[in-house]
């Protein structure tokens, strides 16, 4: 058996090679180390690495005929670094609970793996929950599996040979001019007001809203900077200089009303970290409660939930006071590549699909305005 170190992605992997029934196979072993500044520990890493797998032949066999429930376990512990806490989080709800045991069951290797066997999870996926939850189970498996072919544990990605259900177009719930009107009084005076107001106004998401900080806002150039976000990671709240995607991270006009009104708000806060003394939590961030403890990302959602319950008004979730700004800003004649850019959507195609219902009732209104003018018999 011998090794070797080498990169990919910017890390060091370790490369064994060794006999399997007279056929030469390659086991790839992440590091985990960045290849700048570490060739000497990756050096180390690699010698450890030989010492454990010529005492435990057994152990480097047996990876050939991996199961594939425990290949989507080891690949978790892969991407743990390269993505997004929450994104994360939500990979390993999906294989823990879903795609592990189904598979572990089967007992079937990961180099056994058919596109008819993952067929047959979808088929049975299907029962049970959404075709768009089935679509983001295929983005996992896909992911893992391309990984596999990268360390060329497979040859190809049988995942990319199957057949998916047909992704049903998101439409979003929204209000309107008069209702967003009605849940600003609604919200007054409470820990609510701002995040609806702002996020009405911005179209922010709840990350971005509850990651807004004093230091962002610059009221002497009118802007407000986008580029700090608060994410729920399981039951914490992670706070964090990484917006969503890099379209995220963007700069927003500040006019004199929000203006006049972010001025009084921080007035105020500093009154009441001037009367409550040691017992105010002092922080940077603009959405909190009088006592400066910061809002958490769940609370707003079941705040905001019960707050439309207590008032009679329809029930919307949080995030589609972003939908409501996105549609007073179609109403206003603005085009889909503005509200992109002023939503900080990664591409024009999202933009466009969440909000193709308001176009058509934008082409109704037109319909009608072209009839009026024509003398039609």
């Amino acid at each position: 058996m011998t090794g070797s170190l080498q990169e990919k992605n910017n890390k060091f992997y370790v490369v064994l090679n060794f006999k399997v029934e007279g056929k030469r196979k390659q086991k790839w072993i992440p590091s985990g180390l960045d290849v700048k500044g570490n060739k000497r520990k990756a050096l180390e890493f690699l010698k450890l690495t030989l010492q454990e797998y010529e005492k435990n032949e057994e152990k480097l066999v047996g990876s050939s005929k991996m199961l594939f429930a425990d290949f989507m376990l080891e690949w978790l512990e892969v991407i743990k670094t390269t993505v997004r806490p929450n994104t994360y989080c939500s990979y390993v709800t999906v294989v823990k609970a879903h795609i592990e045991p189904y598979f572990r069951k089967e007992k079937l290797n990961l180099q056994d793996l058919k596109p008819i066997h993952i067929q047959k999870y979808y088929s049975y996926k299907l029962e049970t929950i959404s075709g768009n939850t089935v679509i983001k189970h295929h983005a996992n498996i896909h992911k893992a599996l391309a990984y596999a072919v990268t360390l060329e544990l497979i040859q190809h990605n049988p995942a990319d040979n199957v057949l998916l259900p047909k992704k049903k177009k998101f439409k979003s719930s929204y209000y309107d001019v008069e209702q967003i009107n009605k849940l600003l009084q609604i919200v007054r005076d409470t820990s609510l007001e701002t995040p609806v107001l702002l996020t009405s106004y911005y179209g922010f998401r709840r990350s971005e809203i509850l990651g807004l900080k004093w230091s962002a806002i610059d009221f002497k150039q009118n802007v407000i900077h986008v580029d700090h976000t608060a994410i729920l990671v399981g039951s914490q709240t992670v706070y964090d200089d990484v917006t969503k995607t890099k379209s995220s991270c963007r700069t927003l006009p500040l006019d004199k009303n929000i203006k006049s009104y972010l001025q009084k708000l921080k007035k105020k806060q500093l009154e009441d970290k001037m009367l409550m003394g040691n017992c105010y939590q002092d922080n940077d961030y603009v959405c909190k409660r009088q006592d400066g403890s910061l809002i958490k990302p769940n609370y707003i959602s079941q705040a905001f939930k019960d707050i439309l319950v207590e008032n009679n008004m329809p029930s919307i979730r949080f995030h589609d006071l972003r939908h409501s700004s996105a549609s007073m800003l179609l109403n206003l004649g603005y085009s889909i590549k503005d509200i992109q850019e002023w939503l900080g959507h990664g591409d024009y195609a999202t933009t466009a699909n969440i909000y193709a219902h308001l176009q058509y009732e934008s082409k109704v209104n037109m319909a009608s305005e072209i009839e009026g003018k024509l003398a039609i018999y």
